[in-house]
């Protein structure tokens, strides 16, 4: 997957809009970040629960990881280029989940 694809495939969930963070893109639903640029190159950052990002840097530490700025927060960095393209839909669903709508959820048959 491309930087560009991973913004596309986030930017298909129910309700997300482009913007900025800190001048650069994310993508956002209900005014939260749920896909940011990051400062690593061939990464962005993905806004995940915290078991589920431990998980993922535990099992596919080449692809999920974090540095110091991010620890302790609910977010991963993603080495899109790296990352199997099935699995990094499903966290950027899992993403846009923690953010969407009991309704948004429901129409998924998420809630």
């Amino acid at each position: 997957m491309t930087r560009d694809q991973m913004f596309a495939c986030a930017l298909e969930q129910p309700g997300a809009e482009d913007s900025t963070l800190h001048g650069g893109r994310c993508v956002r639903v209900r005014g939260h970040w749920i896909v940011n640029e990051s400062r690593e190159a061939d990464a962005l950052a993905l806004a995940l629960d915290l078991e589920t990002l431990a998980f993922l840097m535990e099992t596919e530490p080449e692809t999920y990881f974090q540095t110091p700025h991010y620890q302790g927060w609910p977010a991963v960095l993603v080495r899109y280029t790296v990352a199997d393209d099935d699995r990094l839909r499903e966290q950027i669903e899992k993403a846009w989940a923690r953010r969407a709508t009991m309704a948004q959820r429901r129409a998924r048959g998420l809630a």
